[in-house]
């Protein structure tokens, strides 16, 4: 994982995680777990998002139905599970009226994150193709209408 963007991920979905009654969230990309913020072990998690996909599947099978959302309520719990392209999100929360509060922020987190998940995914090279600064104030002559207000 690239370590400047995890940060900012986690920080997002930190975020989320604090609006209503959330007990948990987890994200993750194809079968791979990238972020677990639930009240569980990692095995624990990554057996959900086993789980969660083998349902979408279960559901897809035999006919051209593509699940992008899943909730299911409990007695004390509630699991929101939002599919975007190859990453889900799923949620843990107590309170059945947020359903649909959590599924606009859930949707509204995939679409604005998905560059943050692309960089965690595909980490860039090691400065291919960019320049820092000081070769580039070094490489050659260069003029600057930057004047000081010193004067």
């Amino acid at each position: 994982m690239a370590a400047p963007i995890t940060p900012s991920l986690r920080s997002a979905l930190e975020r989320l995680k604090n609006g209503g009654a959330v007990n948990g969230i987890l994200l993750g990309w194809r079968r791979q777990l990238l972020l677990n913020l639930l009240p569980f072990e990692e095995f624990r998690a990554e057996k959900l998002l086993q789980s969660v996909h083998d349902a979408r599947d279960h559901f897809a099978s035999g006919g051209d139905r593509c699940v992008e959302t899943f909730w299911f309520g409990y007695d004390a719990c509630h699991a929101l599970m939002v599919f975007r392209g190859d990453c889900v999100l799923v949620i843990l929360h107590s309170r059945a009226v947020e359903a649909d509060f959590l599924l606009c922020a859930a949707q509204t987190f995939l679409d604005d994150s998905q560059l943050l998940i692309d960089a965690l995914l595909n980490p860039p090279a090691d400065n291919a193709g960019t320049q820092s600064a000081k070769e580039e104030i070094h490489s050659g002559p260069h003029h600057t209408n930057l004047t000081s207000g010193l004067i």
